[in-house]
């Protein structure tokens, strides 16, 4: 897997505001040393842990004046037997001596074509997280999120696994501005990205609709400072039902129930009664793919008996 934060460390820290990005609050929380080396191809057996010499190459995080280190890791199968494995390697400093590691290393082998972008993604990273705390550090995140996303790539993997994380963990620090400049930068680089990382977009742009957006979307329907206002919001929150079907619930039919009698605008009541409708026709259409996905499995069970 390419990722770097998913790679690094499969689970998720508890939230840290000492730390801007999943990346600080999964790796550097957890890391002494960040770096890109070699870990030789000899191996040594201790009871529950492997030992390797790990020939460090680059520090990027934490000092280190030694070039060659033992590295002690417990999964006997996380590093490829029998061979040299190059790759970024975070790391925790044992009392006893050595390093334990943290995850898994992202590997850069010879002739890798994305170790540049690999380097440079945990670089700005470790960058962005020694700057000082606070909404100027913040908005740096998102520009640097943005940035990755237009590079495609290794770089957008990233930035996709950082925006499901941000969805998950940070709406606070969600804005409609900000998640258009999240989909203008996707659009842009749609020919360069991966598969897997338009996956993880859509989750991430589902979870930002389901938990910042369309309740902005719908503040400005009630509260817009003219009926042009009031009904481009209610046009943007048609839209994301279409892009993002599973982001809107029946509350959110509801609320657009609502808002439509309360207001004097026919367009707008009209923008308003459609999504109520597109909402409960698409929450319909979920329920019974569910109930036929049950029943499918009650037939596998009841075969599997006979």
């Amino acid at each position: 897997m390419a990722r770097l934060i998913a790679i690094l460390l499969l689970c998720a820290a508890p939230l840290c505001a000492a730390y801007e990005s999943n990346f600080g609050r999964v790796i550097l929380a957890n890391s002494d040393l960040v770096v890109h080396g070699v870990a030789s191809a000899t191996r040594v057996e201790m009871r529950s842990s492997t030992k390797v010499e790990l020939t460090i190459e680059s520090v990027l995080h934490g000092d280190e004046k030694q070039t060659e280190v033992f590295l002690f890791y417990n999964d006997p199968d996380l590093l490829k037997k029998g061979e040299a494995v190059r790759g970024l390697f975070a790391l925790k400093k044992l009392a006893e001596g050595g390093y334990s590691l943290v995850g898994k290393p992202v590997l850069t082998p010879a002739g890798d074509a994305e170790e540049a972008d690999k380097l440079r993604v945990a670089r700005a990273f470790i960058a962005l997280e020694n700057e000082a705390e606070g909404e100027g550090r913040t908005a740096r995140f998102w520009e640097l999120l943005v940035e990755h996303l237009k590079l495609g790539g290794y770089p957008a993997q990233n930035a996709a696994v950082e925006l499901m994380f941000v969805a998950r963990d940070r709406g606070t620090i969600i804005t409609e501005q900000r998640f258009d400049d999240v989909v203008a930068a996707r659009d842009s680089a749609l020919n360069r990205l991966t598969k897997q990382t338009k996956e993880d977009l859509k989750l991430a742009c589902q979870g930002m609709v389901e938990a910042k957006v369309k309740n902005a979307k719908f503040k400005r329907v009630r509260r817009g400072k003219d009926k042009s206002e009031q009904r481009q919001a209610a046009e943007d929150l048609s839209s994301l039902q279409v892009d993002y079907p599973r982001a809107f619930t029946e509350e959110d039919a509801k609320l657009a129930d609502a808002l439509g009698k309360d207001s004097d605008d026919t367009h707008l009541n009209e923008k308003l009664n459609e999504l109520a409708k597109a909402i409960r026709a698409e929450i319909r259409i979920r329920e019974a793919a569910e109930r036929d996905k049950a029943r499918e499995a009650g037939e596998r069970v009841k075969h599997a008996g006979e």
